[in-house]
């Protein structure tokens, strides 16, 4: 089943969605980027996409974040095969590190300023846990930021197949928000992509305290 593959990419298919991904995922994660940059009031100095994937959103990291010291973490060889390719001269400058794991693999990086995941957040077990170390690693001022799309948004293989893989879909950014809250963060942030009628994505951003 294809959908199974989306949460860790493996093998041939795994190949062919990532660059399904990397094509058609690219303007969110681009955007994601964007905002975080627009809510980050100083230079950070860490940076972890978490769940990185092919790689397009960390390019646009480096690029939008010059100064800072950028991580890929992702479960699949698959993907971070894949980011490898697409961000080669970045690796070799030594500004960018690719690490193969999950959120568990972030103590040994803190402290960080910024973590961010885009489409990650429907395959947690224990999103609060999640985001729980991911506050755990962070420095006091430091942005975590999860990109997403809601249920009633999501191509009608994901609202089907998600469910049913024990995958968690999220009805509204409310949902969304208690988990950050329960993680104990403060203040939380959402932005829309798009229209409200016909939203692209969806960014849920806390700054530690």
């Amino acid at each position: 089943m294809i959908a199974s593959h989306f949460g860790q990419p493996r093998g041939p298919l795994g190949r062919l969605i990532g660059r399904g991904m990397a094509k058609l995922n690219a303007p969110f994660g681009q955007w994601v980027v964007g905002e975080i940059r627009g809510a980050y009031p100083t230079e950070p100095s860490r940076i972890v996409e978490l769940g990185s994937g092919p790689g397009v959103a960390l390019q646009e990291t480096l690029r939008l974040f010059p100064n800072a010291q950028v991580w890929g973490v992702d479960p699949s060889a698959t993907m971070l095969s894949q980011a490898r390719k697409r961000n080669a001269s970045a690796i070799k400058a030594g500004r960018l590190s690719l690490v193969g794991g999950d959120s568990g693999s972030l103590e040994l990086l803190a402290p960080l300023d910024i973590v961010f995941a885009v489409h990650v957040l429907y395959f947690w077990k224990e999103p609060i846990k999640e985001l729980q170390q991911l506050r755990g690693v962070m420095v006091p001022g430091g942005l975590v930021a999860l990109g997403y799309q809601l249920r009633g948004n999501m191509p009608q293989m994901a609202q089907t197949h998600f469910p049913r893989l024990g995958h968690t879909v999220y009805e509204t950014e409310g949902d969304v928000e208690v988990l950050f809250r329960e993680a104990g963060f403060g203040s939380v942030t959402h932005r829309l992509k798009g229209s409200s009628e016909r939203p692209e994505g969806r960014l849920t951003f806390a700054v530690t305290e």
